[in-house]
């Protein structure tokens, strides 16, 4: 991932990375990557009340997994600031190939040595169908370089999934991604990484105080 140079400006684009809300697959522990499940009414719920937390930071735009979770919960933002999402594949979550759609217990009686990968060396755990970690932080590397070459000095929302942003900021903390489950991310939780010369600098992580209700925020079957 590429910093700016010592002659350039010392602060760069400002990150605010969201994991979506609730979904229907969340609650009902259904693994979720790139098969799509909507919002829950306690999900929109989430969305909306992210919405109302960003109003204390600027934002310039917005982009979104192409998903429809991830694109319910930018959208609920962008309306609020009046800003158009700008959905892309580079935020999808990682595809989780045979497994998509299955409940834990099927998992780990069909994939028992998968599993026990997954769940113990993440990094080298290869699913039947599916995506590697490794191939998610290239396309996440890919499209932030992208995006800073582009722009400077913006304010930018991406929203995205559990994985694919814990992924995101492992490289923006350029952490092995053996460290995935070091990173917890609830939904709609709020991330900030502000681009500085020498690399980014998280200030932020899975902060969800904009959430007024008393529930549970973590679903993710992977997790």
């Amino acid at each position: 991932m590429k910093s700016k140079s010592k002659m350039e400006e010392v602060m760069g684009n400002t990150y605010y990375i969201a994991r979506h809300g609730q979904t229907e697959w969340n609650i009902l522990g259904k693994t979720q990557g790139h098969g799509n499940s909507p919002l829950t009414e306690k999900g929109l719920a989430q969305a909306n009340e992210l919405a109302e937390g960003m109003d204390k930071y600027p934002l310039d735009m917005i982009f979104s997994s192409d998903l429809g979770r991830a694109m319910q919960t930018a959208e609920a933002v962008g309306k609020r600031f009046g800003i158009e999402v700008q959905p892309t594949e580079a935020l999808r979550e990682m595809g989780f190939g045979e497994w998509e759609g299955r409940l834990i217990p099927e998992i780990t009686e069909k994939y028992p040595e998968i599993y026990k990968t997954w769940r113990n060396e993440p990094h080298l755990a290869k699913i039947p169908g599916g995506e590697t970690l490794d191939v998610i932080k290239e396309r996440l590397e890919k499209f932030i370089d992208e995006l800073n070459e582009k722009y400077d000095n913006k304010n930018i929302l991406l929203v995205s999934h559990s994985v694919t942003v814990r992924v995101l900021l492992l490289l923006m903390l350029d952490s092995p991604m053996k460290n995935i489950y070091r990173i917890k991310q609830d939904n709609t939780a709020l991330n900030i990484v502000e681009w500085r010369n020498y690399g980014p600098v998280v200030t932020k992580m899975n902060d969800t105080s904009h959430i007024k209700g008393d529930y549970k925020l973590n679903n993710s079957a992977l997790e």
